[in-house]
């Protein structure tokens, strides 16, 4: 009987350990700690935080916001301009022209939009001069100084147009007046003489902003 009872004994003691190791074990794939839990997915929890909203420059018109902060104005009234700038996308080649003027009222200013064709911008310069086209024939538009924006767009001959808006502000009239030797040229007259003013390029889409300061 005794030795009945030592031999029962000795084998609880291994069924014992076996059941302690099976409740002991760790998972197979256990979560690291160091390891941050998931972010809830965009469809099943939405995010809390404000989506920021670009405001738009003042008279930019309609279309093309004009998001970029643009440059402060200049003491005098000297010429400015730019480089050729790519869009996001290649523009065709030949086909880069003006495809509108957008006329507006900033704080202190008058500001003149103009629309391109392509997402880019080509090599740009404006400047004070006398009231003439590209190939310096005498152009009639209303003003007493005139802004003339030279745009190096190398385009195909017979892709511009014709366009011409008129204003109640610094800007009494903008038109585009031809073609030249891979140049298109916007005029611009302004009202009260050579006012300080500043200019800028913006693409996706292109454009090309021109502000006139109020004395």
């Amino acid at each position: 009987m005794i030795r009945t009872r030592r031999a029962a004994a000795l084998l609880s003691v291994p069924v014992a350990l076996l059941a302690a190791c099976a409740t002991s074990r760790p998972s197979a794939s256990p979560p690291s700690a160091s390891a941050p839990a998931a972010p809830p997915s965009a469809s099943s929890a939405p995010s809390s935080a404000p989506t920021r909203t670009e405001p738009s420059a003042q008279g930019s018109g309609a279309s093309g916001s004009e998001r970029a902060e643009p440059p402060a104005f200049p003491a005098d009234s000297s010429a400015d301009g730019g480089p050729a700038q790519a869009g996001r996308t290649a523009d065709p080649s030949g086909q880069m022209h003006v495809t509108a003027l957008r006329l507006g009222q900033g704080a202190g200013y008058s500001r003149l939009v103009v629309d391109l064709s392509t997402g880019g911008v080509p090599q740009w310069q404006v400047a004070y001069g006398e009231a003439s086209g590209p190939g310096g024939g005498p152009v009639t538009i209303a003003g007493d100084a005139f802004l003339r924006l030279g745009l190096r767009t190398l385009a195909t001959p017979g892709v511009q147009i014709t366009s011409s808006v008129t204003g109640t502000g610094l800007i009494a009239q903008a038109r585009t007046t031809g073609f030249f030797e891979g140049y298109e040229d916007v005029l611009v007259g302004v009202r009260g003489g050579e006012l300080p003013f500043r200019a800028f390029a913006l693409t996706d889409p292109g454009r090309i902003v021109i502000d006139v300061r109020r004395p």
